[in-house]
């Protein structure tokens, strides 16, 4: 899949579940956010790679034009001098001798045409890798910047947190007089202030890893910072399964190509097999020679190769295995088309029964609780493990939902490219049919 992250399980409505889920992310986000869709049409404009992969269709292009040209014709010219002697040796005159030929080759039968076929063949597989890396690249923008805001919210909770927690032992321990539980109590607080650092320096690293591959993406340089990013809400299609596993085996790219492959190969072993017919090349000449008296010739030549030694046997058994290592590609991708439509289906269901367990609300929730045990804390109704767990939970929480949210767009992801792109018309079903077909 072009090396990009493997995408997991589609969902049914979390939109609310989502809303809550990304409570943090949503209210850091500034107004003027830049949509998924921005970021995509920035990286589909400027991406190294794609414009590579562009230039090699324009190649691809080219040579299909080439090949449907002509030879160009072959001119010989012979330029020298002349004697004439008798059979005693004796000179009977001297002067010049000049010929001119004009030879136009034309092929076989057949072989402009194949060759023009495969041409065709390097151009269609050209433009199906473009078209399969323009797919990849989308979904990757999509996924890492869905990634880069879930883990900027992630850094920004736990600072929060530490900040809090920092604060409320600085305030505890700038009392003049406390007794030894107290002491416990600021020193457990402040053992937890550990594990929020490492918390912040994962978070920060995740932060700053996705924002080095978008720039990366989008053509931009490594240390531009990122505009605010608008997270959109994880897909809440559902589908259904017979028509997602034959739009896959239709629309798939990849098999596609493997399709295009299997074509070509067959197209060079009938040109191979031709590469033994003779070529003709046909022209006028013309020949003056002048040695006391002038003698002109003109007429029209022919000529042709003969297959007397090479049979071309090597090449042919070479297309053949060729022809043969195609095909077996195109049988191996269908399985692993296969195989891999059952696994997402899989995982579908799973992370759909994740996020079917987490409550409604309960990050937000969550979220108040955290202030809410500071307020506990300070006030003595509560002791520091309950006010550790407190944020422990709630930053576990957050982290939790926003991997199931990705894994979400990771399997709807990978299924869009599976499908070449083709999943909405294809794969997409009510969630009455859906209901329908589950049943057994």
């Amino acid at each position: 899949m072009v090396g990009l992250p493997k995408h997991r399980p589609n969902l049914r409505g979390p939109v609310s579940l989502w809303a809550t889920t990304l409570w943090l992310c949503t209210a850091a986000v500034a107004s003027a956010a830049v949509p998924l869709d921005s970021l995509v049409a920035e990286a589909l404009a400027n991406n190294a790679e794609l414009k590579t992969l562009e230039a090699g269709v324009e190649e691809a292009r080219g040579q299909r034009t080439q090949a449907g040209f002509f030879r160009n014709p072959e001119v010989s010219v012979e330029v020298g001098g002349r004697e004439v002697r008798d059979s005693e040796n004796i000179l009977q005159g001297n002067g010049t001798t000049f010929s001119i030929a004009v030879m136009q080759t034309f092929e076989f039968p057949g072989k402009g045409t194949l060759r023009k076929a495969i041409a065709d063949k390097n151009l269609e597989v050209a433009e199906l890798g473009l078209g399969q890396f323009r797919l990849a690249l989308a979904g990757q923008v999509r996924l890492l910047a869905i990634e880069h805001a879930a883990a900027a919210a992630e850094a920004a909770a736990a600072e929060a947190v530490r900040r809090q927690s920092a604060e409320l032992t600085a305030r505890l321990s700038a009392q003049t007089a406390f007794g030894a539980r107290q002491a416990l109590e600021i020193r457990l607080v402040q053992a937890g202030l550990v594990d929020l650092a490492g918390a912040i320096k994962k978070a920060s690293l995740r932060r700053e890893e996705t924002r080095a591959q978008l720039n990366t993406l989008l053509g931009r340089p490594q240390h531009s910072p990122l505009p605010p990013i608008g997270v959109a809400a994880p897909p809440a299609r559902g589908f259904d399964e017979n028509a997602l596993a034959l739009s896959a085996q239709k629309n798939s790219i990849l098999l596609r190509i493997r399709k295009c492959e299997l074509e070509r190969s067959a197209r060079e072993l009938a040109a191979t097999r031709l590469d033994i017919t003779p070529d003709f090349a046909i022209g006028p000449f013309f020949s003056r020679d002048v040695a006391g008296d002038t003698e002109q010739n003109a007429g029209a030549a022919i000529s042709a190769t003969v297959p007397l030694w090479d049979w071309n046997i090597g090449n042919i058994q070479s297309a053949r295995a060729r022809q043969a290592a195609a095909a077996a590609l195109r049988v191996k991708g269908e399985r692993e088309i296969e195989a891999r439509i059952l696994g997402l289906l899989k995982a579908h269901e799973l992370n759909r029964r994740q996020l079917e367990m987490i409550p409604p609300g309960l990050v937000k929730n969550l979220q108040e609780s955290s202030g809410l045990a500071d307020t506990q804390f300070r006030s003595g109704a509560i002791g520091p493990t309950l006010y550790l767990d407190a944020q422990s939970a709630y930053l576990n929480c957050l982290r939790a939902s926003h991997e199931a949210v990705l894994d979400a767009w990771r399997t709807y992801l990978d299924i869009d490219l599976l499908t070449g792109g083709q999943f909405d018309a294809a794969g997409s079903a009510t969630p009455a049919k859906q209901k329908k077909n589950s049943r057994p």
